[in-house]
């Protein structure tokens, strides 16, 4: 039977914070959307209107019988990535963009600003914790990645007609269980 309250959009679930939060691995991850996530999540602020692409990838080798016909396929590899922009500059997106430990922030002075410095090299990025919170209306939805590095930055323009985007795309690895994802949803309807 379809129904219509069953479709759900993708929008940022964001009261206070943004809706990607990361923090230290292993920081304890809430176990439904609507748990107030552990303070050490840091969000990284506005996301691109292109939102969030989760992409399972899995690659298979076949076992043929005598005659030729694929009789069964193994799984060879999984990769679970999830994909976005950074909208906003600011220190935690710049961290998500760069690595922690590539970012440092000056304090503003009498003389200048408040000055963030970022450095690109040839350096692996920090393994951490993510949540991603949608909502649609009362219902919600939490993505949880126990343990997610981002392993690729996207080309980044500087232009007078648009926002700089820092895009980033997250390899996912498994935990103790075996999952790289989770996805869990609520649809809003407490029982009386």
């Amino acid at each position: 039977m379809v129904n219509a309250q069953n479709v759900l959009v993708g929008a940022p679930d964001q009261k206070t914070t943004g809706a990607i939060l990361s923090a230290v691995l292993e920081t304890e991850l809430p176990t439904s959307p609507l748990e107030t996530p552990d303070p050490a999540f840091q969000s990284s602020g506005y996301i691109s209107e292109s939102g969030l692409t989760a992409t399972p990838e899995r690659s298979t080798s076949s076992i043929k019988d005598w005659s030729g016909a694929i009789i069964r396929q193994l799984l060879e590899e999984f990769n679970g990535t999830l994909a976005w922009e950074h909208l906003e500059t600011n220190k935690q997106s710049l961290a998500t963009y760069f690595g922690d430990d590539n970012v440092t922030v000056a304090s503003a002075t009498a003389e200048t600003g408040e000055q963030m410095t970022a450095v690109l090299g040839a350096f692996e990025l920090p393994r951490k914790s993510w949540l991603f919170r949608i909502k649609d209306g009362k219902k919600r939805v939490l993505i949880k990645v126990p343990d997610g590095q981002v392993t690729e930055q996207g080309e980044v323009s500087f232009i007078k007609t648009g926002a700089i985007l820092w895009p980033v795309t997250l390899t996912t690895y498994p935990d103790s269980e075996g999952n790289n994802i989770y996805i869990i949803t609520d649809d809003g309807e407490f029982a009386a």
